[in-house]
């Protein structure tokens, strides 16, 4: 059994756990990673596309058809094609991202990585990346799967989250601090 790492969503953290297990008995987690990996790339980089998956007003089966001809090109997963098929007859499309993310997640706790959230306020270059990683790699050990997250409202810096523990040096946060400092003055 695949432990529940809580996302806040149970139908993402059962869906994401099925798959999973489903993929390691066959010895298909890689592949389906991969394959999992490439649709949220798409949901993440374009909006129209994330608008279709989480829209009420188009079917199910038009969601899964434009999703097996966008990765025709990519050798879909036939575990993954069938995964699909479950989520369209269930009409749980619009978890589709979440379901992706935790499969991840639950990917990286068997492995026994250490998964680190980095939020910044821009998209950060891939030489701020790599530095990133390698800073935190001589912290947390080579174990280590980074997510980088772009969210214009913390003006600036930089919050990473591992696990329950958060550094934030965001301009927002820094703000936020001077604000109540100056309340109490």
């Amino acid at each position: 059994m695949v432990p529940q790492l809580a996302s806040g969503d149970l139908i993402s953290d059962r869906y994401a756990a099925a798959l999973y297990e489903l993929a390691s008995e066959k010895k298909l987690v890689d592949p389906v990673l991969e394959n999992l990996k490439i649709i949220n790339n798409i949901i993440i980089n374009n909006k129209e596309f994330s608008m279709l998956i989480k829209s009420p007003l188009i079917s199910s089966n038009d969601k899964l058809e434009i999703i097996l001809k966008l990765m025709v090109a990519q050798n879909l997963n036939e575990l993954l094609v069938i995964f699909l098929k479950v989520i369209s007859n269930n009409k749980r499309f619009p978890s589709l991202p979440s379901i992706i993310l935790q499969f991840i997640k639950v990917n990286a706790y068997k492995r026994g990585d250490v998964m680190a959230d980095v939020t910044s306020a821009d998209e950060l270059s891939d030489d701020q990346k790599l530095n990133i990683n390698n800073q935190l790699r001589k912290i947390l050990g080579d174990q280590l799967s980074l997510n980088f997250n772009v969210n214009k409202k913390i003006i600036g810096g930089l919050i990473v989250k591992v696990g329950s523990k958060m550094i934030d040096t965001s301009l927002s946060n820094k703000i936020n601090k001077l604000k109540i400092a100056m309340k109490g003055a």
